[in-house]
């Protein structure tokens, strides 16, 4: 009969596959590709905004799509690329390229919330 401790030993790999593999190679990637199609076609979907359509162009969709690119990114680096570093030499400029993207995030998050509530 398994005691209690093991039986969650069990469930814990599990979990870690999901987060790294879906979560963070599959939808990271996803979001990551939707961004980077966004930039090329010029329209970027923005949910809940409603003025006229649900796409967003100009300036405005370009920030988005950099948000989605940026964002995508960071969960494939932080939840499928981090795991598999071994060397702390190599965390640092892994840790350095996971902030940069977190900095362009959320710059490109104030920049389309100030231009998208002054259309409104």
């Amino acid at each position: 009969m398994e005691s209690g401790g093991q039986g969650g030993q069990h469930r814990r790999p599990q979990a870690g596959w999901f987060r790294r593999y879906v979560i963070g190679l599959g939808l990271g990637s996803a979001i990551a590709a939707y961004g980077a199609a966004a930039l090329l076609t010029g329209r970027t979907f923005l949910p809940g905004y409603q003025v006229h359509s649900l796409l967003v162009h100009g300036r405005t969709g370009a920030a988005l799509a950099a948000g989605y690119v940026s964002g995508g990114l960071y969960l494939v680096l932080r939840l499928f690329v981090e795991p598999r570093m071994t060397s702390r030499d190599r965390l640092r400029p892994l840790g350095m390229a996971q902030n940069g993207l977190l900095v362009v995030f959320i710059a490109a998050l104030v920049y389309v919330l100030l231009h998208v509530t002054a259309l409104t």
